[in-house]
């Protein structure tokens, strides 16, 4: 270590003397200001948002050129400032440029400029370096966020402009402060507090940045890898709907049972042959005399990307995440868990379209009774949490007509999605709610061929095609939503699905209740759901009940939605085997 010279010292005071304090204090509040409506991004538009970035940029860039006079990298940070403007004003005046690309522009500028921050660190006076130092890594963390997020949106890329903007802002008003032109407790002959201070800002950039990056690296890594050969279809499937094309073992996955990944033949809305994938999970030992039950699990939301498909997970990560798996196999239960045709698959993806996920659970039974391995009945049940809830509730009320060959003993469904139209008006505007039925409309989409361009705002399209890209299955996944979710909050629904034809009879079509199930129901919901709201399914158990389907409503106190599945699978095994032992069902109504 070693003192700055005098004349060193001198050479700064003049530099800094040629900023005004005035303009400094000027452009250090313009430059905070935009930096917070950037984090805020109040305007209504995705275009304008991305003109508002490429302001920011321009101030940036400003900054840049007001630091070139006061310190000794000053060439620099011209060139950091020239980059920084030219950015700025190409998003502000270049239309045709995508926020992908806007995305990388900056993210490699931020990389840039943060390397030549580091030469001037490297080659600047002693009393300069660590504070370029600090600058010069917060820039690479932040070009390496910009450029590391997977779908890199208009929000994201405001939010860590803003935050370097902020920054910026602030190293500005240290350098006031430094300079004397703001009075500081360090004020005279002690100047360890402005250092101090100009550090702790720069520290805190660093902090941001790194938070920043190491949040979009690792949500660039979250998303699951594409399915292998093993779910592509043959050229010719070889039989109707439930026969199996092929199967291999999945090991490890849970002790007591066997695991096998399947891909079989199922039927796709209009009928047509397609494939759907899945698992059977078979106990270990001789099966019984008549073989063994089928207990059809049916997952909830886990997004609607062919990659997305829950039988990829590796054991230790989906066993445990199917409710009551362990009961179910001690049971004796074979577990079907099909993936629905279009989750690993080939097939076109139909969430929350009842005839879809019935076609594949209901062939999902079929093949495990024609795996050799399983000795599986025809005798079975079927449970589900949310979409699964939804997707069992149709499967009994498809059974005695798709598959008249299986005998359904029960179904039960923990916090199913019931009342399509009401669950949309209950959480359209949050976040959760907007990224479930973005999943819903693009699903609908195509597959009834219908264009979102009928409901949905033009510039909300994009948003829901990028979200359709993302799965569910873990918290880091769940993460990478939340950017593109909050820009539905901006523009989304321009006319209510419920209320616009095709829309509101494909709403019907889906919403189960319609036809009656010839088996004992139950329906368990949690109390404190915010996302399947108990009044609306209390609602909707008393209308199907008013036409006719005897059930039995069971309600848990405490009990949200994402815990639904767990908190009650306990009783439903229990419900189960009782209705393979042939007791009678009780009902909360009797018709």
């Amino acid at each position: 270590m070693y003192e700055t010279t005098k004349p060193a010292k001198e050479a700064g005071a003049a530099r800094s003397s040629r900023n005004d304090p005035r303009i400094v204090a000027a452009l250090a509040t313009l430059a905070a200001i935009a930096g917070i409506v950037l984090i805020a991004r109040p305007t209504d538009s995705t275009a304008g948002l991305a003109r508002l970035i490429g302001v920011g940029l321009v101030l940036l860039g400003a900054t840049c050129f007001v630091r070139s006079r006061a310190r000794s990298g000053g060439a620099l940070d011209r060139v950091d400032g020239s980059a920084w403007t030219v950015v700025g004003v190409g998003a502000i005046v270049w239309p045709g440029l995508t926020v992908r690309e806007l995305a990388i522009v900056i993210g490699a500028t931020l990389i840039v400029t943060g390397a030549i921050e580091m030469t001037g660190a490297i080659r600047g006076r002693a009393d300069e370096r660590v504070l370029m130092a600090i600058g010069a890594t917060s820039s690479v963390l932040f070009g390496v966020a910009a450029i590391a997020w997977p779908t890199a949106t208009t929000l994201v890329v405001s939010v860590l402009v803003g935050a370097r903007v902020t920054i910026a802002a602030a190293q500005l008003a240290a350098q006031l402060v430094h300079s004397g032109a703001i009075p500081s407790p360090g004020h005279g002959r002690h100047g360890g507090w402005r250092l101090g201070m100009r550090v702790a800002i720069g520290l805190a950039g660093v902090l941001v940045a790194g938070l920043a990056a190491t949040v979009s690296v690792a949500v660039s890594r979250a998303q699951p890898d594409e399915p292998g050969s093993f779910y592509d279809a043959p050229d010719t499937l070889p039989g109707p709907a439930g026969t199996l094309i092929r199967s291999e073992v999945v090991a490890p996955f849970i002790t007591g049972a066997t695991a096998f990944r399947v891909l079989y033949v199922t039927s796709s809305l209009d009928g047509s042959p397609t494939t759907s994938s899945g698992l059977v999970i078979v106990p270990d030992g001789e099966p019984p005399v008549g073989g063994r039950p089928v207990l059809a699990f049916t997952h909830g939301t886990i997004g609607i990307a062919r990659r997305c498909a829950p039988s990829l997970l590796p054991g230790d990560v989906y066993g445990p995440a199917i409710p009551g798996l362990h009961a179910f196999l001690d049971a004796g239960f074979v577990v079907a868990a099909t993936d629905y045709a279009g989750l690993g698959s080939e097939a076109t993806t139909g969430y929350l379209v009842g005839a879809s996920e019935a076609y594949s659970t209901l062939d999902g039974v079929r093949a495990a009774v024609e795996l050799p391995e399983a000795g599986a009945s025809p005798r079975f049940a079927t449970f589900g949490e949310s979409q699964g809830g939804h997707a069992a509730l149709f499967t009994g009320q498809y059974a005695a007509s798709y598959a008249p060959e299986l005998e359904l003993v029960g179904v039960a469904a923990a916090a199913p999605a019931t009342d399509l139209t009401a669950l949309f008006q209950e959480n359209v505007g949050t976040t959760f709610g907007d990224v479930l039925a973005s999943f819903a409309l693009r699903s609908w989409a195509d597959l009834y061929d219908v264009d979102l361009a009928d409901i949905v705002d033009q510039q909300a399209v994009p948003v829901i095609d990028r979200l359709a890209e993302h799965c569910l299955q873990d918290e880091a996944q769940m993460l990478a939503v939340f950017p593109e979710a909050e820009l539905l909050k901006i523009r989304f629904l321009t006319s209510p699905p419920w209320d616009t034809e095709p829309w509101a009879t494909i709403i019907d079509d889906n919403t189960p209740g319609g036809t009656l199930i010839n088996a004992p129901v139950l329906i368990a919901q949690g109390a404190a759901d915010p996302l399947v709201v108990p009044t609306v399914q209390q609602a909707f158990v008393d209308r199907w009940c008013e036409r006719g389907q005897p059930l039995e409503y069971r309600t848990y106190d405490g009990v949200g939605h994402l815990d639904a599945g767990h908190a009650t699978a306990s009783d439903v095994a229990e419900w189960m085997t009782r209705r393979l032992a042939g007791d009678a069902a009780s009902a909360t109504c009797t018709p």
